[in-house]
């Protein structure tokens, strides 16, 4: 087996602080025989282009170092270029729903002890449109123009609760969108504000989201919030907090393997993140493509 990891890294995830632990990283991986290929990340349309100068047969790992978004784009791009190796996550980033769902290490010391010898674990992919893929979440709506409406800068320095403050900043302005769905031949429409679709159980830093998402079932779950949310939002918490959110009657829950869907007015969409392609789309399960080393 090859010894080579290849370590792509997003320098201002997590407050930007991940490149001073470079070194250190380096070193633990050396220690346990591995050798490190660093690659600075700009962004993730860069991704595709660094792994067509590598050759996959020599290496034993690709590395993500950065949030749920840098792990996305990584995730991405070694499905569109057929990069089939384990990939192996370093949870950096302010929002780190993948690692948290995982229950991959905080230290560094744990985290590269997994990438040197965890277990390959098999996980699905949501693909979006037939090219574009997520490891945990689609979404659009509310909650979705709240988190590309947050500076960097802001997000750096205040963390999740920069998401929080501008929630609470367009809370008055939210308006009501008509969602048509179909889920494996199913059809629905309703007025939603908002939609997920998850492959996993967590959200926006929001723990057992989902209780019974699983990134490894062969399907995937789509939950919607009505418009009755701001009367009824206390229970709503309530019914979170309790693990019933999905008997709330604002809540809307299909699971299936091919989701169809488009909303009116259009609404900003994202993946894992990063920004996505514009409705209508038609989202598929990819059953056990990707293998990310756990513990």
């Amino acid at each position: 087996m090859s010894s080579k990891v290849a370590l792509l890294y997003n320098p201002v995830a997590g407050q930007g602080r991940f490149k001073y632990k470079l070194d250190t990283v380096i070193h633990k991986l050396q220690n346990r025989g591995l050798q490190l290929v660093p690659i600075r990340l700009n962004s993730n349309e860069e991704i595709p282009n660094y792994l067509s100068r590598l050759n996959a047969h020599e290496y034993h790992s690709l590395i993500a170092a950065g949030g749920d978004g840098t792990i996305n784009g990584v995730a991405a791009a070694m499905m569109r270029c057929g990069f089939n190796v384990p990939l192996c996550i370093l949870a950096q980033g302010t929002s780190n729903d993948v690692a948290s769902y995982l229950n991959l290490p905080a230290k560094l010391e744990e985290s590269c002890r997994v990438i040197a010898e965890g277990q390959l674990t098999p996980i699905d992919l949501g693909m979006v449109n037939g090219q574009d893929y997520f490891i945990n979440v689609a979404s659009a709506g509310f909650i979705t123009e709240t988190a590309h409406d947050v500076d960097y800068r802001l997000k750096n320095a205040l963390g999740r609760l920069a998401y929080y403050i501008k929630a609470m900043e367009k809370l008055p302005k939210i308006k009501p969108l008509q969602l048509k769905l179909e889920v494996d031949d199913e059809k629905y429409e309703e007025e939603i504000l908002l939609f997920l679709i998850l492959n996993g159980g967590t959200a926006g830093g929001f723990q057992g989201l989902l209780p019974s998402g699983c990134m490894s079932d062969g399907m995937l779950d789509f939950m919607a919030i009505k418009p009755g949310l701001m009367p009824g939002l206390t229970r709503l918490l309530i019914n979170y907090q309790r693990g019933g959110l999905l008997e709330d009657k604002n809540v809307i829950h299909r699971r299936g393997k091919v989701f169809n869907l488009s909303l009116e007015p259009q609404a900003r969409t994202d993946l894992d993140g990063e920004k996505g392609p514009p409705l209508p789309w038609k989202v598929e399960v990819c059953p056990g493509v990707l293998n990310i080393r756990t513990m």
